[in-house]
């Protein structure tokens, strides 16, 4: 068995137990019980900010000691703070929370990318990332559907309860980090200097274009709306719209099941989803979800959250694979950590932005207008331009 193909069935064994997260559909209930909904949107903006401010050097680490190594701390600080989430009532408890949860998820971020993706170009095999993102995805959704589910269950006998089989889980996770090998590819042993350099060099890996610079700043955009929907308002919508967390989990994990198949199914047809079409398809999908946030009923809500979570959930597949075919192996973790980091940057904006909002109108419909807006005035334009520019029909980007 070669290295990636090891490292591959590592992955997908620990993306089963990854995706079950038990309190999901419970967290907006739980954190109610103690604290505002603009509190909870504080909250969402402190931890993207620790994680923003530790992407960078958790990423260069990655680089440098080991990405193995990185998503290890990174689990250990996981769990950590999940159990510093399922003991916290006040304000303060739930910020030092975020500051915790912030720190572990940037040392994952870049460095799990990165370890896949070096894994299979050690072994020449990079062409299958595209494939192994889209297995790893739909591992992810479908146990997350079934997590969804059992979480609205586990919430009859307390919040707590789901949250601490979500601690289980991530322990098993952890565990299994450490059956991963790390691959020989690029390799440095850790200096200042290299720190420095390798610091300076991912970022500038992004820009190092034009092409390579507007596709980054595309993924950018799409990941900042999407995951602020994603880690706040989502759940946020179903629940103060009316559905109980039990109904929560049976929406949520139905759209996952949903959503699982026709992106798999999509990326392995290879014609519904390409690099021309997608520049259009995801600010198209977004803003239909989006803008008519304000009008949302009670059904229609459930529509607008499927869409959010697909275009989430192909960012990650579909975008992902299109960044990494133009960033350099030795800058691969840093580079995607800087990614991480402005998409970080974009959550802590919305997030703080939608603070006063939704402390206002008590809801979270207009936060999901604004967040359509936000797609239409600078998402769809640049998706429009990657098109016009780089793709099309008569000349393919390199």
């Amino acid at each position: 068995m070669t290295l990636s193909q090891r490292n591959e069935k590592v992955f997908y064994i620990a993306e089963f137990f990854n995706g079950l997260i038990f309190h999901m559909p419970v967290w907006v209930a739980y954190e109610l019980q103690f604290i505002t909904l603009g509190q909870m949107a504080i909250i969402e903006a402190v931890m993207q900010m620790s994680q923003l401010l530790s992407e960078l050097p958790t990423g260069a680490i990655a680089d440098l000691l080991g990405k193995k190594a990185s998503v290890i701390i990174g689990r250990i600080i996981g769990v950590i703070s999940l159990l510093m989430y399922a003991t916290t009532t006040s304000f303060a408890g739930f910020i030092w929370y975020a500051i915790v949860s912030g720190i572990g998820d940037s040392f994952v971020s870049g460095a799990k990318d990165a370890l896949l993706y070096d894994s299979l170009k050690q072994d020449k095999r990079e062409a299958h990332y595209t494939k192994a993102s889209s297995k790893l995805s739909l591992i992810f959704q479908l146990s997350f559907a079934m997590a969804i589910l059992l979480g609205g269950i586990l919430s009859l006998w307390g919040y707590t309860t789901a949250i601490y089989a979500s601690v289980i889980s991530y322990s098993i996770v952890l565990i299994l980090s450490f059956w991963l090998k790390e691959p020989a590819l690029d390799t440095e042993k850790f200096t200042l200097p290299r720190y420095i350099r390798q610091f300076r060099e991912g970022f500038r890996e992004l820009f190092k274009s034009p092409y390579v610079r507007d596709i980054s700043l595309f993924y950018i955009g799409v990941g900042g709306v999407t995951w602020s929907a994603m880690m706040l308002f989502n759940t946020s919508l179903l629940t103060t719209i009316g559905y109980t967390t039990f109904q929560i989990g049976i929406i949520v994990a139905a759209i996952r099941l949903l959503n699982s198949s026709v992106l798999f199914g999509a990326l392995h047809l290879n014609t519904l989803v390409t690099k021309r079409r997608a520049y259009l398809v995801f600010p198209v999908i977004m803003m239909l979800c989006y803008l008519p946030g304000v009008f949302l009923t009670k059904e229609l809500a459930i529509l607008a959250v499927g869409g959010s979570i697909f275009a989430s959930s192909a960012r990650w597949v579909i975008l992902g694979g299109y960044v990494n075919e133009h960033y350099d192996s030795k800058n691969r973790a840093t580079a995607l950590s800087t990614l991480s980091m402005l998409v970080a940057f974009a959550v802590v904006g919305f997030a703080l932005v939608s603070s006063p909002i939704m402390q206002y109108f008590g809801d979270v419909k207009a936060v999901y207008t604004l967040l359509g807006i936000a797609t239409t005035l600078t998402i769809l334009p640049l998706g429009l331009r990657i098109r016009r520019r780089y793709h099309a029909p008569s000349f393919t980007a390199q």
